[in-house]
């Protein structure tokens, strides 16, 4: 990593340039990444004349990115391919990232994501059918709706998910929910009367405890629906409403499981903050 006033190695450069300049090169890297191939193997792979793919090993293997087999004849990543293959992938999937939510990309909290930027390529931005600014958490609610389970760390405030919540409960649903509110959505809860009779009646309702609190702030809400959907919700900078994020990406789930689940061993349930504070 190039850092204060280290300079920049630029044959180092030249090498990822090397490698940016043929979309060949990485797709061979690519391929190789997934096992040792033989010429026949990758020409099979590739949009590329014989001439091409010739040109393209003896290249890299002066890069030192490939190696040939002496037993078999087979084409392999060397150890250093493997480096420069993950990073490089690593580089394009976070500039895909970028160019996939441009608007958005600057105000995701990657630094707290356990998770590479590059999942959520994979994912969409939930944008609504409507000018509402509202209208994509919309989607959300209706989806915890429609789902059998959702588990949540809030922290963002929109109360469009309760109101779903408490209509499924109203129509005989039975959506097993369990929602950690961060310290600032806390207080909104807790100091709304009209919120605060909202949440107390649904857990009346259901005769259990389904609202925690914490006492410390989470830069973004994660809701993770039946075990499978995330979505991420982040305030938009001067507008009302919020941008969010669908992904169903496996690495996005697990992380959304395991920071939910820490986050909620944390939490104390939101009536006992009502006790405390009377």
């Amino acid at each position: 990593m190039v850092e204060g006033d280290e300079r920049v190695d630029w044959s180092a450069v030249e090498s990822v340039a090397f490698l940016a300049r043929s979309e060949h090169r990485f797709q061979v890297l690519d391929l190789l990444a997934d096992g040792a191939r033989t010429r026949e193997g990758l020409d099979d792979r590739m949009d590329a004349t014989r001439v091409t793919l010739s040109r393209i090993l003896s290249d890299l293997e002066d890069q030192e990115f490939i190696q040939q087999t002496h037993t078999d004849s087979l084409y392999e990543l060397s150890t250093f391919g493997e480096l420069v293959h993950r990073d490089f992938a690593r580089l394009l999937g976070t500039v895909s990232v970028g160019q996939k939510y441009p608007k958005l990309v600057s105000r995701l909290p990657t630094d707290w994501f356990d998770f590479e930027p590059q999942c959520l390529v994979d994912g969409e931005q939930i944008h609504g059918k409507s000018a509402d600014p509202l209208a994509a958490a919309r989607v959300v609610a209706n989806a915890i709706k429609d789902g059998s389970s959702c588990r949540a760390l809030v922290g963002t405030f929109t109360s469009l998910p309760m109101h779903a919540y408490e209509e499924d409960i109203r129509a005989g649903g039975d959506t097993d929910m369990c929602v950690v509110f961060d310290s600032v959505v806390t207080e909104t809860m807790l100091e709304d009367q009209s919120l605060r009779a909202k949440w107390q009646a649904i857990e009346d309702a259901t005769d259990s405890t389904i609202y925690y609190s914490l006492d410390e702030q989470v830069p973004c809400t994660v809701d993770l629906i039946d075990d499978k959907r995330v979505f991420l919700t982040v305030d938009r900078e001067q507008e009302p409403g919020f941008d969010i994020i669908s992904c169903t990406h496996p690495d996005v789930v697990a992380w959304a499981d395991r920071v939910i689940s820490e986050y909620r061993d944390l939490a104390v349930p939101l009536s006992r903050q009502v006790s405390d504070t009377r």
